[in-house]
């Protein structure tokens, strides 16, 4: 990419950045560093009382969608990059570590909804989602509520997470994502 080209793409994202620090105010925190990245079509969106904690050079591709609803938190540490639509939702809270990287389409939630006998339930039941540094999520994977992935985990393209994934240095995949290989 030429110099005037690269100047232009993160010119824009630094108008993208601007615009998300006013609508958020104080709920928003980016440390000082290197910069965030909004793609084109990004969205960023805190509810009432929620709080997002953004780390130095952390990159959101095109058409990311960040949401931490009211009262809910979330930290991405230095260094993560999410690609293309990826997708964040949070109720209660979610922490991605330094490093940590999202193919195309990746999808947390810490939240499901209610379901019985009688059906869904537009009551939302929740738990925490962490997943530690150095992660690679392949594209569409997917993390559900309460799930822990530890550092160093790959999780394989299109693999659901529905448990925690304890092991570091690890290879996970499959729907639900199983341990497949241990790296030394």
């Amino acid at each position: 990419m030429n110099k005037i080209a690269k100047a232009l793409k993160w010119g824009a994202s630094a108008l993208r950045v601007a615009k998300v620090r006013v609508v958020t105010g104080n709920r928003l925190k980016i440390a000082s560093g290197k910069p965030l990245y909004l793609g084109k079509g990004a969205r960023v969106i805190l509810g009432e009382g929620a709080s997002l904690s953004i780390g130095a050079g952390v990159y959101l591709s095109p058409e990311c969608f960040v949401q931490v609803n009211k009262g809910a938190t979330l930290v991405l540490e230095d260094g993560v990059y999410m690609n293309e639509g990826c997708r964040v939702t949070v109720v209660e809270s979610a922490h991605i570590g330094a490093d940590t990287l999202f193919g195309p389409n990746v999808q947390i939630y810490d939240h499901d909804h209610e379901f019985d006998s009688r059906g869904v339930s537009s009551k939302l039941i929740h738990a925490p989602v962490s997943i530690g540094q150095h992660c690679w999520l392949c594209a569409n994977a997917v993390v559900t509520r309460g799930c822990s992935i530890a550092c160093r985990s790959l999780v394989s393209a299109n693999s659901v997470v529905t448990c925690d994934l304890n092991e570091s240095g690890a290879l996970y995949a499959g729907a639900p994502a199983r341990l497949i290989k241990r790296y030394d």
